[in-house]
């Protein structure tokens, strides 16, 4: 290795002419003696023996509490060099997308020589796969809705399904990930909310498809539901009676809707609005 002594110094510009004689000195100094190291090598995708070199990976340096230090990306060669590192112990790690963080090696840099650290890639089939995220808004004042549950089905000749559900954070976002190839349906349910659906949607080659959606609030447009048991003097319930709702408007009494009760004498009305209303009924026989 061949070091300077002195360091290189430059002189101020000047300009000649014909015979001209001119006096420049210089004032050499001693070099600032280089007391910190460098780590370079090559980051290889799935093993050293036969894996591929990786360009565009990012490699970084941590100290050894694990605190990072310094990073760079691999050329097109699939080579890297961090320098300017003071002495000491670390750690070193590359990433590139598609991949788990690699198995971080342990480093010691002792003196001002290069050392020589390859790295290997370890790949993650779970990157390739799809992914559906997306946040789910009030229809009414357009803020996030939680707590909102997301079901995702897949279509199987012609059939929906179930293959993961999840649910919206704080923020109203919710992810879906690790999805294979295939054609999908959304489900989103909350009460008080008119349940939403998203159909058809097909996923592909590690697609991100934002499914956000509104939904339609209900809370307060919730009518009501009135119902019971119909029954003979002797308690006897009576199956397949008329069952009138009379709606009463300034005294006036309007029949608005008919039901007839079940094997069991039971009868409702639902979707039933605000009012006053009264419940009549009877059993008809045919002859």
């Amino acid at each position: 290795m061949n070091n300077d002594t002195l360091k290189l110094n430059v002189s101020k510009s000047f300009t000649l002419a014909n015979n001209n004689e001119v006096d420049m000195n210089l004032q050499l100094t001693t070099p600032t003696i280089n007391t910190n190291g460098s780590v370079t090598g090559t980051v290889y995708n799935t093993t050293l023996l036969t894996g591929e070199v990786v360009p565009g990976a990012t490699v970084k340096v941590f100290t050894k509490d694990g605190t990072p230090y310094a990073h760079t990306i691999t050329g097109i060669d699939g080579k890297y060099t961090i320098s300017d590192l003071p002495l000491g112990i670390y750690t070193i790690a590359a990433v590139k997308d598609g991949n788990y963080l690699s198995t971080e090696i342990p480093l010691t840099i002792s003196n001002v020589l290069p050392v020589t650290t390859n790295l290997v890639l370890i790949n993650n089939t779970n990157s390739n796969k799809n992914i559906v995220y997306g946040i789910v808004k009030d229809n009414i004042t357009n803020l996030p809705v939680d707590n909102v549950n997301v079901s995702l089905y897949k279509t199987v000749d012609g059939e929906k399904v179930l293959v993961s559900s999840t649910s919206t954070i704080v923020d109203g976002e919710y992810t879906i990930d690790q999805i294979d190839d295939g054609s999908y349906s959304l489900s989103f349910d909350k009460v008080g909310y008119q349940t939403a659906e998203i159909n058809d949607i097909v996923l592909s080659n590690s697609a991100k498809f934002d499914a956000s959606t509104i939904l339609t609030n209900t809370v307060g447009a919730i009518n009501s539901t009135v119902s019971g048991v119909i029954k003979t003097e002797l308690g006897v319930v009576v199956p397949n009676a008329f069952v009138g709702l009379y709606q009463i408007t300034d005294n006036i009494e309007t029949l608005v809707a008919v039901t007839y009760t079940n094997a069991d004498g039971k009868y409702m009305f639902g979707n039933v609005l605000e009012g006053e209303y009264v419940v009549k009924a009877k059993l008809a026989q045919t002859v």
